[in-house]
């Protein structure tokens, strides 16, 4: 039998600044964004201005994360949690699509949420709306939780964790921010198995 609170002790971590755990660089000569997205074939994206940026994992962070890691790694701002991912050895791809959400670049689809909270940030940061300085990033580490997990192989184990940790952190961080939806986070199973958990 799995303890609660030692579940959620697990779930106390560090955050460490978006800048300390990558280098991100977004375009000078971009247009400012007008809020506006347009539709692109199935996909809804901001609309086009000019906008790109480079992005890259730095090799020494604060989190210990590296193009390889195996976990489940948090976005938050300044009030909350805002999103719970889950990383298979892709969190660069990961990033790259949460970056361009976050400063409406016209890349990859912007779901509503995600859309939302973009237009809130340019009405409440204008003047910083292409930085991140506001973030900070914490990340759960597979290793440390897959005692907890179950799961015929790591992708399923790793399922298992995601709803773990956003159930978990539910429990302390106000769930109507959470740009997750729920039915995205592991699998109905899982979901189930840890909002009874909980």
């Amino acid at each position: 039998m799995i303890e609660r609170d030692l579940v959620l002790k697990k779930l106390k971590t560090t955050y460490a600044s978006f800048n300390d755990v990558w280098f991100y660089s977004p375009n000078s000569d971009r247009d400012n964004w007008n809020g506006r997205y347009e539709k692109c074939g199935s996909y809804i994206r901001p609309m086009f201005r000019n906008a790109f940026f480079d992005l890259k994992l730095l090799s020494v962070n604060p989190l210990g994360l590296t193009h390889l890691s195996v976990g489940i790694y948090v976005i938050k701002d300044e009030s909350s949690v805002i999103y719970v991912g889950l990383t298979k050895e892709n969190i660069v791809q990961r990033f790259d699509a949460h970056v361009s959400k976050l400063t409406a670049v016209n890349k990859w689809h912007h779901p509503k949420r995600w859309r939302k909270y973009a237009e809130d940030r340019l009405i409440n940061r204008p003047n910083n709306f292409e930085n991140l300085n506001e973030f900070e990033i914490g990340f759960f580490d597979f290793a440390d939780f897959q005692e907890l997990l179950v799961g015929d192989s790591i992708k399923d184990q790793v399922e298992d964790m995601e709803a773990l940790v956003y159930f978990g952190l539910c429990e302390t961080n106000p769930k109507e921010r959470f740009l997750n939806t729920e039915a995205s986070v592991g699998t109905r199973a899982k979901r189930e198995k840890w909002k009874l958990f909980y």
